[in-house]
């Protein structure tokens, strides 16, 4: 999903609005989300996931694209309606909870009380424009903890890449979509599954 708009700039009183194109702002989106169905609860615990703390170079709005091994640059004309961490929260926040494995998935700000913590971090969120059309990258980890036991049940870092149909910004986000979704799959089983084992002391 995009929206478009534009924007007014004044760049050193030189360049005419007419010249300046418009900004482009992406939804990032979970494509299965709305396939899952509730599967009924497994897990009689709750588990709350907090905000998604990021890698400081993208903790930002703007897409980030590679052209070279080891660089890194932002797309100018290009960005996310909202910062990756508070999104990938949201996202996964929605998938655990309509999976339906646990008694309530809820953020750990809503201030309710839970069985279970899921820290994540995002590490990289990168278009890799460096070769051919290119492809894109996301790379996640996760910390699972026992309130209870006080304790780390278990860790884990997920890495999904998606290839793009071509270097623009907006091949590169139909294919992010396609990581992301791929990255929730898989977290989320994980989550599942690790929810099940007493936590290490």
């Amino acid at each position: 999903m995009r929206y478009v708009i534009a924007a007014a700039a004044l760049l050193a009183g030189c360049v005419s609005l007419g010249k300046v194109p418009p900004r482009e702002y992406y939804v990032l989106d979970d494509l299965a989300a709305a396939a899952v169905s509730m599967q009924g609860t497994q897990n009689d615990r709750v588990l709350l996931i907090s905000e998604t703390s990021v890698s400081p170079f993208y903790d930002t709005q703007s897409l980030v694209f590679s052209r070279a091994p080891g660089q890194r640059a932002y797309y100018q004309f290009a960005a996310w309606t909202e910062r990756p961490g508070s999104r990938l929260t949201e996202l996964l926040i929605h998938r655990l909870y309509v999976r339906g494995n646990f008694r309530s998935v809820a953020a750990t700000t809503a201030g309710a009380k839970g069985d279970l913590v899921l820290n994540t971090r995002l590490e990289e969120l990168c278009h890799d424009a460096s070769a051919g059309k290119g492809t894109v990258r996301i790379e996640m980890s996760a910390v699972l903890v026992d309130r209870a036991e006080r304790g780390i049940v278990a860790q884990h870092t997920f890495t999904q890449s998606a290839p793009t149909g071509g270097d623009t910004a907006a091949a590169a986000v139909v294919a992010f979509d396609r990581a992301v979704t791929a990255l929730l799959d898989e977290e989320s089983a994980w989550v599942e599954d690790m929810a099940a084992r007493p936590a290490e002391r």
